[in-house]
């Protein structure tokens, strides 16, 4: 089975009432481990790749990685997953080379350490979505923050969620909302 899309994976688990694993990878031995896992459980896969992996490991060896697996594993639907993009060429890098899924992570400023407001978060989103859309990629927002540094990246603060936030941001991202 090809590379499929988040929106695939998440479709099918909700429809089957089950949930799907996401794996952050950074080389050859976590994608066997992975893959390994999901052929013994016959369970769908996220595999992420942080900006921070794509830099390690070089984003061809990830991408080509990610193609043996699902030539190795054709049975198990598999999305490669942009994790926490900090700007929209990160999130288009990703698609350029062939993610199905990328997540925007508006909620800090392209520093990766400093709090963005809601109306810069609205913008990137929006300007992700609307490029990713048009190649049949999924896009993940991120509203609020969680206060961890990883990485160097992280702002340190804890923002929680808004929910009337959430509401708008997808709202924002009509026509075809933010999937």
């Amino acid at each position: 089975m090809p590379l499929v899309t988040m929106r695939q994976l998440l479709d099918e688990a909700a429809k089957g009432g089950y949930g799907v694993g996401a794996f952050n990878v950074n080389n050859l031995e976590q994608v066997q481990a992975i893959m390994g896992a999901a052929s013994e459980t016959n369970s769908p896969v996220i595999i992420q790749a942080s900006r921070g992996a794509r830099k390690y490991a070089n984003d061809r060896f990830l991408y080509h990685l990610m193609l043996a697996a699902t030539e190795v594993y054709p049975e198990i639907p598999v999305a490669l997953h942009q994790d926490h993009g900090n700007g929209p060429e990160t999130c288009k890098s990703a698609i350029d080379l062939g993610f199905t899924s990328v997540m925007m992570d508006g909620s800090l400023m392209e520093d990766g350490k400093t709090p963005a407001d809601f109306e810069y978060n609205v913008r990137v989103t929006r300007e992700v979505v609307e490029m990713a859309h048009e190649r049949g990629v999924t896009v993940e927002g991120e509203l609020g923050t969680l206060g961890g540094i990883e990485d160097g990246h992280g702002s340190g603060e804890v923002s929680l969620t808004d929910p009337d936030q959430a509401v708008e941001l997808v709202r924002s991202g009509r026509p075809g909302a933010c999937r």
